[in-house]
Protein backbone atom coordinates (compact mmCIF):
# COMPACT_ATOMS: atom_id res chain seq x y z
CA UNK A 1 0.00 0.00 0.00
CA UNK A 2 1.25 3.48 -0.88
CA UNK A 3 -0.06 6.66 0.75
CA UNK A 4 0.30 10.29 -0.17
CA UNK A 5 0.34 12.89 2.56
CA UNK A 6 -0.61 16.11 0.86
CA UNK A 7 -3.11 18.29 2.73
CA UNK A 8 -6.37 19.46 1.19
CA UNK A 9 -8.47 22.41 2.37
CA UNK A 10 -11.96 22.86 0.97
CA UNK A 11 -11.08 20.83 -2.12
CA UNK A 12 -7.92 22.80 -3.00
CA UNK A 13 -4.61 20.94 -2.80
CA UNK A 14 -1.92 22.79 -0.87
CA UNK A 15 1.44 22.00 0.70
CA UNK A 16 1.27 24.18 3.80
CA UNK A 17 -1.11 26.46 5.64
CA UNK A 18 -0.34 30.17 5.90
CA UNK A 19 -2.19 32.00 8.65
CA UNK A 20 -2.63 35.74 8.27
CA UNK A 21 -2.58 37.40 11.68
CA UNK A 22 -4.81 40.32 12.51
CA UNK A 23 -3.96 43.17 14.88
CA UNK A 24 -5.47 41.13 17.70
CA UNK A 25 -5.47 37.42 18.40
CA UNK A 26 -7.62 34.98 20.33
CA UNK A 27 -6.80 34.74 24.01
CA UNK A 28 -7.34 31.95 26.52
CA UNK A 29 -6.43 31.34 30.12
CA UNK A 30 -6.10 28.16 32.14
CA UNK A 31 -7.65 24.81 31.28
CA UNK A 32 -9.44 22.56 33.80
CA UNK A 33 -10.52 18.99 33.06
CA UNK A 34 -13.14 16.93 34.94
CA UNK A 35 -14.16 13.39 34.01
CA UNK A 36 -17.88 12.86 33.45
CA UNK A 37 -20.21 9.89 33.82
CA UNK A 38 -18.93 6.63 32.35
CA UNK A 39 -20.87 5.19 29.45
CA UNK A 40 -24.40 6.55 29.98
CA UNK A 41 -27.40 5.01 28.20
CA UNK A 42 -26.56 4.62 24.52
CA UNK A 43 -28.61 3.64 21.50
CA UNK A 44 -26.74 0.92 19.64
CA UNK A 45 -29.35 0.20 16.96
CA UNK A 46 -32.80 1.68 16.37
CA UNK A 47 -35.55 0.34 14.10
CA UNK A 48 -37.89 3.24 13.33
CA UNK A 49 -37.76 6.92 14.16
CA UNK A 50 -38.28 7.88 17.78
CA UNK A 51 -41.19 10.31 18.11
CA UNK A 52 -42.81 9.30 14.80
CA UNK A 53 -45.87 7.13 14.18
CA UNK A 54 -45.73 6.03 10.52
CA UNK A 55 -49.25 4.62 10.58
CA UNK A 56 -50.63 1.09 10.64
CA UNK A 57 -48.49 0.00 7.67
CA UNK A 58 -45.27 0.73 9.57
CA UNK A 59 -42.07 2.03 8.01
CA UNK A 60 -41.74 0.98 4.36
CA UNK A 61 -38.66 0.66 2.17
CA UNK A 62 -38.08 -0.02 -1.52
CA UNK A 63 -38.35 -3.76 -2.23
CA UNK A 64 -40.54 -6.76 -1.59
CA UNK A 65 -41.63 -7.17 2.05
CA UNK A 66 -39.28 -4.38 3.09
CA UNK A 67 -41.45 -3.02 5.89
CA UNK A 68 -41.80 -3.22 9.66
CA UNK A 69 -45.44 -4.41 9.66
CA UNK A 70 -46.32 -8.08 9.05
CA UNK A 71 -42.91 -8.97 7.61
CA UNK A 72 -39.40 -10.15 8.44
CA UNK A 73 -36.42 -7.90 7.77
CA UNK A 74 -32.84 -9.15 7.91
CA UNK A 75 -29.63 -7.08 8.05
CA UNK A 76 -27.56 -7.29 4.88
CA UNK A 77 -24.21 -9.03 5.21
CA UNK A 78 -22.21 -5.83 4.63
CA UNK A 79 -23.84 -3.96 7.55
CA UNK A 80 -22.03 -4.37 10.88
CA UNK A 81 -22.80 -1.05 12.59
CA UNK A 82 -26.16 -0.11 14.07
CA UNK A 83 -28.29 2.96 13.42
CA UNK A 84 -27.45 4.84 16.62
CA UNK A 85 -29.39 8.01 15.78
CA UNK A 86 -33.00 7.28 16.66
CA UNK A 87 -34.06 10.81 15.67
CA UNK A 88 -33.14 10.61 11.97
CA UNK A 89 -35.24 9.29 9.09
CA UNK A 90 -35.40 5.51 9.30
CA UNK A 91 -33.72 3.92 6.28
CA UNK A 92 -34.49 0.30 5.38
CA UNK A 93 -31.94 0.09 2.57
CA UNK A 94 -29.56 -1.94 4.74
CA UNK A 95 -32.13 -4.75 5.13
CA UNK A 96 -33.66 -7.49 2.97
CA UNK A 97 -37.38 -8.20 3.37
CA UNK A 98 -39.13 -11.59 3.66
CA UNK A 99 -42.81 -12.60 3.82
CA UNK A 100 -44.74 -12.51 7.09
CA UNK A 101 -43.87 -15.30 9.50
CA UNK A 102 -40.48 -16.13 7.94
CA UNK A 103 -38.33 -17.61 10.71
CA UNK A 104 -36.03 -19.76 8.59
CA UNK A 105 -32.59 -18.28 9.10
CA UNK A 106 -33.16 -17.23 12.71
CA UNK A 107 -30.42 -18.42 15.02
CA UNK A 108 -27.49 -17.53 12.79
CA UNK A 109 -26.26 -14.56 10.79
CA UNK A 110 -23.57 -14.09 8.16
CA UNK A 111 -21.60 -10.89 7.72
CA UNK A 112 -18.69 -9.75 5.53
CA UNK A 113 -17.46 -7.12 7.98
CA UNK A 114 -16.66 -6.50 11.63
CA UNK A 115 -18.29 -3.98 13.97
CA UNK A 116 -17.60 -2.75 17.48
CA UNK A 117 -20.83 -3.56 19.35
CA UNK A 118 -24.05 -5.55 19.16
CA UNK A 119 -26.62 -4.83 16.42
CA UNK A 120 -30.12 -6.02 15.51
CA UNK A 121 -29.64 -8.56 12.72
CA UNK A 122 -33.26 -9.70 12.27
CA UNK A 123 -36.73 -8.36 13.13
CA UNK A 124 -39.96 -10.36 12.88
CA UNK A 125 -43.49 -8.96 13.16
CA UNK A 126 -46.66 -10.82 12.24
CA UNK A 127 -50.29 -9.77 12.44
CA UNK A 128 -50.82 -13.06 14.31
CA UNK A 129 -48.73 -11.92 17.27
CA UNK A 130 -45.23 -13.33 16.75
CA UNK A 131 -42.45 -10.88 17.65
CA UNK A 132 -38.75 -11.70 17.37
CA UNK A 133 -35.56 -9.64 17.68
CA UNK A 134 -32.29 -11.32 16.75
CA UNK A 135 -29.12 -9.65 18.06
CA UNK A 136 -25.72 -10.21 16.42
CA UNK A 137 -22.18 -9.81 17.78
CA UNK A 138 -20.08 -8.49 14.85
CA UNK A 139 -16.87 -8.18 16.87
CA UNK A 140 -13.91 -10.53 17.17
CA UNK A 141 -14.45 -11.00 20.91
CA UNK A 142 -17.16 -12.34 23.23
CA UNK A 143 -19.47 -9.76 24.85
CA UNK A 144 -21.33 -10.16 28.11
CA UNK A 145 -25.01 -9.25 27.79
CA UNK A 146 -24.88 -7.44 31.13
CA UNK A 147 -26.20 -3.90 30.61
CA UNK A 148 -27.86 -4.56 27.22
CA UNK A 149 -31.61 -3.98 26.83
CA UNK A 150 -34.38 -3.84 24.25
CA UNK A 151 -36.59 -0.76 24.53
CA UNK A 152 -39.96 -0.19 22.84
CA UNK A 153 -41.44 3.24 22.06
CA UNK A 154 -45.20 3.00 21.45
CA UNK A 155 -47.30 5.06 19.01
CA UNK A 156 -44.81 7.85 18.29
CA UNK A 157 -43.81 8.41 21.91
CA UNK A 158 -40.46 10.03 22.68
CA UNK A 159 -40.10 7.90 25.83
CA UNK A 160 -39.60 4.15 26.01
CA UNK A 161 -42.50 2.40 27.73
CA UNK A 162 -41.10 -1.14 27.81
CA UNK A 163 -37.55 -2.17 28.70
CA UNK A 164 -36.40 -5.78 28.42
CA UNK A 165 -33.02 -6.61 29.91
CA UNK A 166 -31.10 -9.30 28.06
CA UNK A 167 -30.13 -12.28 30.17
CA UNK A 168 -27.32 -10.88 32.31
CA UNK A 169 -25.57 -14.19 32.98
CA UNK A 170 -24.99 -14.95 29.30
CA UNK A 171 -22.00 -14.10 27.12
CA UNK A 172 -22.49 -13.80 23.37
CA UNK A 173 -19.63 -15.34 21.41
CA UNK A 174 -17.95 -13.58 18.51
CA UNK A 175 -20.14 -13.61 15.36
CA UNK A 176 -22.95 -15.40 17.22
CA UNK A 177 -26.59 -14.34 17.73
CA UNK A 178 -29.03 -13.97 20.64
CA UNK A 179 -32.70 -14.48 19.76
CA UNK A 180 -35.40 -12.83 21.88
CA UNK A 181 -38.94 -14.03 21.08
CA UNK A 182 -42.45 -13.33 22.32
CA UNK A 183 -43.27 -17.03 22.25
CA UNK A 184 -41.50 -20.38 21.97
CA UNK A 185 -40.24 -20.99 18.42
CA UNK A 186 -38.56 -24.35 18.92
CA UNK A 187 -34.85 -24.34 19.80
CA UNK A 188 -34.10 -21.10 17.95
CA UNK A 189 -34.88 -18.67 20.77
CA UNK A 190 -32.50 -17.90 23.62
CA UNK A 191 -34.87 -15.69 25.64
CA UNK A 192 -38.68 -15.76 25.68
CA UNK A 193 -40.72 -12.87 27.07
CA UNK A 194 -44.28 -11.76 26.45
CA UNK A 195 -43.09 -8.17 27.05
CA UNK A 196 -41.67 -8.20 23.52
CA UNK A 197 -44.93 -6.82 22.18
CA UNK A 198 -44.60 -4.18 19.47
CA UNK A 199 -46.70 -3.22 16.47
CA UNK A 200 -45.23 -2.37 13.09
CA UNK A 201 -45.44 1.34 13.88
CA UNK A 202 -43.58 1.14 17.21
CA UNK A 203 -39.86 1.91 17.56
CA UNK A 204 -37.64 -0.94 18.77
CA UNK A 205 -34.15 -0.03 20.06
CA UNK A 206 -31.17 -2.02 21.28
CA UNK A 207 -29.47 -0.01 24.05
CA UNK A 208 -26.61 -0.34 26.49
CA UNK A 209 -26.21 1.21 29.95
CA UNK A 210 -28.79 3.19 31.87
CA UNK A 211 -30.17 3.04 35.40
CA UNK A 212 -28.48 0.48 37.60
CA UNK A 213 -25.52 0.03 35.28
CA UNK A 214 -22.24 1.81 36.00
CA UNK A 215 -20.55 1.11 32.69
CA UNK A 216 -17.26 -0.10 34.19
CA UNK A 217 -16.53 -2.45 37.05
CA UNK A 218 -15.19 -0.90 40.29
CA UNK A 219 -15.10 2.63 38.82
CA UNK A 220 -13.65 5.37 41.05
CA UNK A 221 -12.84 9.08 40.71
CA UNK A 222 -9.94 11.02 42.24
CA UNK A 223 -8.33 14.42 42.43
CA UNK A 224 -4.57 14.70 42.77
CA UNK A 225 -1.71 14.29 43.09
CA UNK A 226 -1.52 18.07 43.23
CA UNK A 227 0.86 19.97 40.96
CA UNK A 228 4.04 18.73 39.36
CA UNK A 229 4.55 16.54 36.32
CA UNK A 230 4.30 13.11 37.98
CA UNK A 231 0.82 11.57 37.64
CA UNK A 232 1.66 8.48 39.72
CA UNK A 233 1.61 10.05 43.18
CA UNK A 234 -0.99 9.38 45.86
CA UNK A 235 -4.26 11.18 45.10
CA UNK A 236 -5.35 14.03 47.35
CA UNK A 237 -8.70 12.25 47.69
CA UNK A 238 -10.70 9.60 45.85
CA UNK A 239 -14.29 8.53 45.92
CA UNK A 240 -16.67 5.96 44.46
CA UNK A 241 -19.11 8.77 43.64
CA UNK A 242 -19.01 10.50 40.27
CA UNK A 243 -17.64 13.12 39.93
CA UNK A 244 -17.13 12.97 43.69
CA UNK A 245 -14.04 14.76 44.88
CA UNK A 246 -12.87 16.15 41.55
CA UNK A 247 -12.42 19.88 41.93
CA UNK A 248 -11.69 20.81 38.32
CA UNK A 249 -8.49 22.58 39.40
CA UNK A 250 -5.85 22.66 36.69
CA UNK A 251 -3.22 21.97 39.37
CA UNK A 252 -4.66 18.48 40.05
CA UNK A 253 -4.40 15.23 38.12
CA UNK A 254 -8.12 14.48 37.97
CA UNK A 255 -8.57 10.75 37.43
CA UNK A 256 -11.13 8.06 36.65
CA UNK A 257 -10.12 4.45 37.31
CA UNK A 258 -11.79 1.05 37.15
CA UNK A 259 -11.33 -2.70 37.41
CA UNK A 260 -10.26 -5.20 40.02
CA UNK A 261 -6.51 -4.73 40.49
CA UNK A 262 -4.50 -7.46 38.84
CA UNK A 263 -2.90 -8.98 41.92
CA UNK A 264 -4.11 -11.97 43.90
CA UNK A 265 -5.11 -10.10 47.06
CA UNK A 266 -7.68 -8.03 45.18
CA UNK A 267 -9.16 -10.60 42.81
CA UNK A 268 -12.52 -10.87 44.57
CA UNK A 269 -13.14 -7.28 45.62
CA UNK A 270 -13.16 -3.74 44.33
CA UNK A 271 -10.88 -1.37 46.29
CA UNK A 272 -12.62 -0.14 49.42
CA UNK A 273 -12.91 3.56 50.20
CA UNK A 274 -9.79 3.39 52.38
CA UNK A 275 -7.71 1.22 50.07
CA UNK A 276 -5.63 3.81 48.24
CA UNK A 277 -3.03 1.18 47.31
CA UNK A 278 -5.76 -0.78 45.54
CA UNK A 279 -6.97 2.35 43.79
CA UNK A 280 -3.49 3.03 42.38
CA UNK A 281 -3.39 -0.50 40.94
CA UNK A 282 -6.51 0.12 38.85
CA UNK A 283 -6.50 1.12 35.16
CA UNK A 284 -7.88 4.43 33.97
CA UNK A 285 -7.34 7.96 32.70
CA UNK A 286 -5.80 11.10 34.17
CA UNK A 287 -5.74 14.71 32.97
CA UNK A 288 -3.86 17.80 34.14
CA UNK A 289 -4.85 21.09 32.50
CA UNK A 290 -2.26 23.72 31.58
CA UNK A 291 -1.09 26.18 34.21
CA UNK A 292 -3.02 29.47 34.52
CA UNK A 293 -1.68 31.72 31.78
CA UNK A 294 -3.15 34.07 29.20
CA UNK A 295 -1.69 33.66 25.73
CA UNK A 296 -2.44 34.84 22.20
CA UNK A 297 -3.38 32.45 19.38
CA UNK A 298 -4.32 32.79 15.75
CA UNK A 299 -7.18 30.78 14.30
CA UNK A 300 -6.19 27.14 13.66
CA UNK A 301 -2.98 27.58 15.68
CA UNK A 302 -2.16 24.66 17.98
CA UNK A 303 -1.82 25.09 21.74
CA UNK A 304 -1.56 22.77 24.73
CA UNK A 305 -4.78 21.81 26.49
CA UNK A 306 -3.06 19.65 29.08
CA UNK A 307 -1.38 16.33 29.75
CA UNK A 308 -3.40 13.13 29.28
CA UNK A 309 -2.34 9.85 30.88
CA UNK A 310 -3.55 6.28 30.52
CA UNK A 311 -2.87 4.15 33.59
CA UNK A 312 -2.50 0.86 31.73
CA UNK A 313 -2.61 -1.71 34.52
CA UNK A 314 -3.49 -5.43 34.49
CA UNK A 315 -7.03 -5.73 35.85
CA UNK A 316 -9.60 -8.48 36.18
CA UNK A 317 -13.07 -7.82 34.85
CA UNK A 318 -16.04 -10.15 35.00
CA UNK A 319 -16.81 -9.43 31.36
CA UNK A 320 -15.80 -7.34 28.40
CA UNK A 321 -18.77 -5.13 29.19
CA UNK A 322 -17.27 -4.42 32.62
CA UNK A 323 -14.28 -2.71 31.04
CA UNK A 324 -13.91 1.00 30.56
CA UNK A 325 -15.19 1.95 27.11
CA UNK A 326 -15.58 5.72 26.90
CA UNK A 327 -15.53 8.64 29.32
CA UNK A 328 -16.34 12.29 28.58
CA UNK A 329 -13.55 14.71 29.51
CA UNK A 330 -15.20 18.05 30.29
CA UNK A 331 -12.53 20.67 29.58
CA UNK A 332 -13.24 24.21 30.80
CA UNK A 333 -11.24 26.98 29.10
CA UNK A 334 -11.27 30.35 30.86
CA UNK A 335 -10.11 33.81 29.81
CA UNK A 336 -11.54 33.57 26.29
CA UNK A 337 -11.30 36.62 24.04
CA UNK A 338 -12.07 36.98 20.35
CA UNK A 339 -9.42 37.99 17.82
CA UNK A 340 -10.75 41.57 17.80
CA UNK A 341 -9.89 41.99 21.47
CA UNK A 342 -13.53 41.71 22.59
CA UNK A 343 -15.08 39.00 24.78
CA UNK A 344 -17.38 36.48 23.08
CA UNK A 345 -21.05 37.41 22.62
CA UNK A 346 -22.93 37.54 25.88
CA UNK A 347 -19.76 38.27 27.81
CA UNK A 348 -18.93 34.56 27.97
CA UNK A 349 -15.28 34.30 29.05
CA UNK A 350 -15.31 30.68 30.22
CA UNK A 351 -16.68 27.70 28.32
CA UNK A 352 -16.67 23.92 28.67
CA UNK A 353 -15.91 21.60 25.76
CA UNK A 354 -16.63 17.86 26.01
CA UNK A 355 -14.17 15.45 24.43
CA UNK A 356 -15.14 11.78 24.57
CA UNK A 357 -12.11 9.58 25.26
CA UNK A 358 -12.79 6.10 23.89
CA UNK A 359 -10.58 3.20 24.97
CA UNK A 360 -9.88 0.15 22.85
CA UNK A 361 -8.56 -2.26 25.46
CA UNK A 362 -7.02 -5.09 23.51
CA UNK A 363 -6.76 -8.69 24.58
CA UNK A 364 -3.33 -10.13 25.40
CA UNK A 365 -4.34 -13.78 25.69
CA UNK A 366 -2.53 -15.96 23.17
CA UNK A 367 -1.93 -13.05 20.79
CA UNK A 368 1.53 -12.86 19.15
CA UNK A 369 3.10 -9.39 19.00
CA UNK A 370 2.93 -9.28 15.22
CA UNK A 371 -0.84 -9.83 15.37
CA UNK A 372 -1.53 -6.96 17.79
CA UNK A 373 -3.82 -4.26 16.30
CA UNK A 374 -1.48 -1.43 17.41
CA UNK A 375 2.34 -1.09 17.53
CA UNK A 376 3.46 -3.15 20.54
CA UNK A 377 6.66 -4.40 22.18
CA UNK A 378 5.96 -6.68 25.15
CA UNK A 379 2.24 -7.44 24.77
CA UNK A 380 -0.60 -5.82 22.84
CA UNK A 381 -0.88 -2.08 23.43
CA UNK A 382 -4.21 -0.33 23.96
CA UNK A 383 -5.39 2.74 22.07
CA UNK A 384 -7.34 5.86 23.08
CA UNK A 385 -9.27 8.01 20.59
CA UNK A 386 -10.45 11.56 21.25
CA UNK A 387 -13.63 12.91 19.66
CA UNK A 388 -14.63 16.40 18.65
CA UNK A 389 -16.90 18.45 20.95
CA UNK A 390 -20.62 18.57 20.15
CA UNK A 391 -21.53 21.14 17.49
CA UNK A 392 -23.55 23.02 20.13
CA UNK A 393 -20.39 23.86 22.09
CA UNK A 394 -19.37 27.04 20.28
CA UNK A 395 -18.67 30.62 21.26
CA UNK A 396 -19.63 33.57 19.06
CA UNK A 397 -17.49 36.56 18.07
CA UNK A 398 -19.05 39.72 16.60
CA UNK A 399 -17.21 41.87 14.06
CA UNK A 400 -17.98 45.26 12.53
CA UNK A 401 -19.81 48.40 13.60
CA UNK A 402 -23.15 48.43 15.47
CA UNK A 403 -25.91 47.64 13.01
CA UNK A 404 -23.47 46.09 10.54
CA UNK A 405 -22.06 43.24 12.54
CA UNK A 406 -21.05 39.79 11.36
CA UNK A 407 -21.11 36.86 13.76
CA UNK A 408 -18.74 33.89 13.52
CA UNK A 409 -18.99 30.77 15.67
CA UNK A 410 -15.85 29.06 16.97
CA UNK A 411 -15.06 25.90 18.87
CA UNK A 412 -11.91 24.42 20.40
CA UNK A 413 -11.09 21.22 18.52
CA UNK A 414 -8.58 18.65 19.78
CA UNK A 415 -5.74 18.09 17.31
CA UNK A 416 -3.85 15.11 18.70
CA UNK A 417 -1.02 14.05 20.97
CA UNK A 418 2.74 14.52 21.29
CA UNK A 419 5.24 12.92 23.66
CA UNK A 420 6.30 15.02 26.64
CA UNK A 421 9.81 16.40 26.98
CA UNK A 422 12.13 14.60 29.41
CA UNK A 423 11.36 17.22 32.08
CA UNK A 424 7.61 16.60 31.77
CA UNK A 425 6.86 19.80 29.83
CA UNK A 426 5.08 19.91 26.47
CA UNK A 427 6.96 20.62 23.23
CA UNK A 428 5.91 23.03 20.51
CA UNK A 429 3.33 21.47 18.25
CA UNK A 430 4.85 19.64 15.28
CA UNK A 431 2.30 18.04 12.96
CA UNK A 432 4.94 15.71 11.54
CA UNK A 433 5.67 14.28 15.00
CA UNK A 434 2.12 14.37 16.41
CA UNK A 435 -0.22 11.38 16.67
CA UNK A 436 -3.97 11.56 16.21
CA UNK A 437 -4.45 8.40 18.33
CA UNK A 438 -2.89 7.67 21.73
CA UNK A 439 -1.16 4.28 21.75
CA UNK A 440 -0.61 3.03 25.30
CA UNK A 441 1.99 0.42 26.27
CA UNK A 442 0.81 -2.38 28.52
CA UNK A 443 1.63 -2.39 32.23
CA UNK A 444 2.75 1.21 32.74
CA UNK A 445 1.60 4.83 32.92
CA UNK A 446 1.65 6.42 29.47
CA UNK A 447 1.34 10.20 29.18
CA UNK A 448 1.24 12.65 26.30
CA UNK A 449 0.41 16.29 25.66
CA UNK A 450 -3.06 16.94 24.22
CA UNK A 451 -3.27 19.87 21.80
CA UNK A 452 -6.23 21.87 20.57
CA UNK A 453 -6.96 24.84 18.34
CA UNK A 454 -9.59 27.54 18.01
CA UNK A 455 -11.37 27.01 14.70
CA UNK A 456 -14.52 28.04 12.87
CA UNK A 457 -14.51 24.78 10.90
CA UNK A 458 -17.38 22.79 12.41
CA UNK A 459 -16.78 19.63 10.41
CA UNK A 460 -19.62 17.12 10.59
CA UNK A 461 -18.39 14.11 8.60
CA UNK A 462 -15.92 12.80 6.06
CA UNK A 463 -16.33 14.88 2.91
CA UNK A 464 -15.06 12.81 -0.01
CA UNK A 465 -13.68 14.72 -3.00
CA UNK A 466 -13.16 11.75 -5.28
CA UNK A 467 -12.77 7.96 -5.36
CA UNK A 468 -11.55 6.26 -8.51
CA UNK A 469 -9.91 3.09 -9.82
CA UNK A 470 -7.17 3.27 -12.46
CA UNK A 471 -6.02 0.06 -14.26
CA UNK A 472 -2.30 -0.16 -14.99
CA UNK A 473 0.05 -2.68 -16.54
CA UNK A 474 -0.35 -5.32 -13.81
CA UNK A 475 -2.47 -3.78 -11.04
CA UNK A 476 -5.41 -1.48 -10.34
CA UNK A 477 -4.64 1.65 -8.36
CA UNK A 478 -7.36 3.00 -6.08
CA UNK A 479 -7.15 6.71 -5.25
CA UNK A 480 -9.33 8.89 -3.06
CA UNK A 481 -9.14 12.28 -1.37
CA UNK A 482 -11.07 13.99 1.41
CA UNK A 483 -11.79 17.68 1.88
CA UNK A 484 -12.41 17.26 5.62
CA UNK A 485 -12.47 14.39 8.13
CA UNK A 486 -14.21 14.65 11.51
CA UNK A 487 -13.44 11.92 14.06
CA UNK A 488 -12.27 9.67 11.23
CA UNK A 489 -10.36 6.57 12.31
CA UNK A 490 -9.49 5.15 8.91
CA UNK A 491 -10.60 3.38 5.75
CA UNK A 492 -11.30 -0.09 4.37
CA UNK A 493 -11.47 -1.13 0.72
CA UNK A 494 -13.75 -3.88 -0.62
CA UNK A 495 -13.90 -5.63 -3.99
CA UNK A 496 -16.49 -7.77 -5.78
CA UNK A 497 -16.98 -9.09 -9.30
CA UNK A 498 -20.53 -7.73 -9.52
CA UNK A 499 -22.43 -4.89 -7.89
CA UNK A 500 -24.53 -7.36 -5.90
CA UNK A 501 -21.72 -9.87 -5.37
CA UNK A 502 -20.01 -10.81 -2.13
CA UNK A 503 -17.50 -8.16 -1.10
CA UNK A 504 -13.95 -9.08 -0.08
CA UNK A 505 -11.85 -6.70 2.01
CA UNK A 506 -8.53 -5.88 0.32
CA UNK A 507 -6.56 -4.33 3.18
CA UNK A 508 -5.46 -6.59 6.04
CA UNK A 509 -5.40 -3.72 8.54
CA UNK A 510 -7.39 -0.50 8.68
CA UNK A 511 -5.82 2.21 6.50
CA UNK A 512 -5.26 4.97 9.08
CA UNK A 513 -6.51 8.50 8.59
CA UNK A 514 -3.75 11.00 7.85
CA UNK A 515 -5.75 13.81 9.40
CA UNK A 516 -5.78 14.86 13.06
CA UNK A 517 -9.26 14.98 14.67
CA UNK A 518 -11.02 18.30 14.15
CA UNK A 519 -8.53 19.50 11.56
CA UNK A 520 -9.97 21.62 8.71
CA UNK A 521 -7.82 19.64 6.28
CA UNK A 522 -8.30 16.54 4.21
CA UNK A 523 -5.73 14.21 2.68
CA UNK A 524 -5.00 12.18 -0.44
CA UNK A 525 -4.71 8.37 -0.34
CA UNK A 526 -3.62 5.59 -2.67
CA UNK A 527 -3.87 1.79 -2.55
CA UNK A 528 -2.55 -0.67 -5.16
CA UNK A 529 -4.65 -3.79 -5.79
CA UNK A 530 -1.98 -6.16 -7.11
CA UNK A 531 -4.25 -9.22 -6.87
CA UNK A 532 -6.58 -8.13 -9.69
CA UNK A 533 -6.79 -10.55 -12.63
CA UNK A 534 -6.78 -9.47 -16.26
CA UNK A 535 -10.11 -9.34 -18.09
CA UNK A 536 -12.27 -9.26 -14.95
CA UNK A 537 -14.51 -6.30 -14.21
CA UNK A 538 -14.11 -5.36 -10.54
CA UNK A 539 -16.38 -3.24 -8.37
CA UNK A 540 -14.73 -1.34 -5.50
CA UNK A 541 -16.19 0.26 -2.37
CA UNK A 542 -14.51 2.61 0.09
CA UNK A 543 -15.59 2.44 3.75
CA UNK A 544 -14.72 5.27 6.16
CA UNK A 545 -14.81 4.29 9.84
CA UNK A 546 -15.05 6.89 12.62
CA UNK A 547 -13.63 6.59 16.13
CA UNK A 548 -16.97 5.18 17.35
CA UNK A 549 -16.56 2.43 14.72
CA UNK A 550 -19.56 3.64 12.73
CA UNK A 551 -18.97 3.26 9.00
CA UNK A 552 -20.09 4.91 5.77
CA UNK A 553 -19.67 3.30 2.35
CA UNK A 554 -18.76 5.10 -0.90
CA UNK A 555 -18.95 3.65 -4.39
CA UNK A 556 -18.86 1.42 -6.21
CA UNK A 557 -16.29 2.39 -8.84
CA UNK A 558 -15.28 -0.10 -11.52
CA UNK A 559 -12.14 -1.03 -13.44
CA UNK A 560 -10.90 -3.82 -15.75
CA UNK A 561 -7.26 -4.86 -15.93
CA UNK A 562 -6.53 -5.48 -19.61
Amino acid sequence: MKKRTKWIIGGVLIISLIVVSSVYAFKKGNVDGVWGTIDPLQNLDVIGKIGQNPGSGGWVGVGDNLRTYNATIRRNANICYGDTDGSDTFDLSGYTGFPSGTVIGLGSHSATCNGNDLIISEYVHTSGGLRVIEIYNPTDYAISLLGYKIQIYYDGSTSASTTIALTTTATLASHDVWVVSSTDISDTDDQITTSLNFTGNDVVALVRGGTGYTGAECDNWATGPTGGTDPNGTPTAWSQTNPGVQTGSNTDWNQVRYGRPGILAYLNDCPSSSDTAGFLLQSGFGFDGVDPVTEDYDINEAFVLGVFCHYNRPIYSQSNQGKLQSVPLNVTVSGLKCDNGQPPAGGVSSMTFTYSMRLDETTNTNVPINKCPYPSTVSCSDAVFVSQPPASQQFTCSYGDPGYTTEVKYTIAPLGFMARNTDGTCPTWDAAQAKRDFISNEGTTNCGCLYGMITDMIVTEVELLYFNAQPGASAITLQWATATERDNYGFNLYRATSEEGERTRLNEELIPSLVAPGSPYGAEYEFVDSTAEAGVQYFYWLEDVDIYMKSTFHGPVTAILE
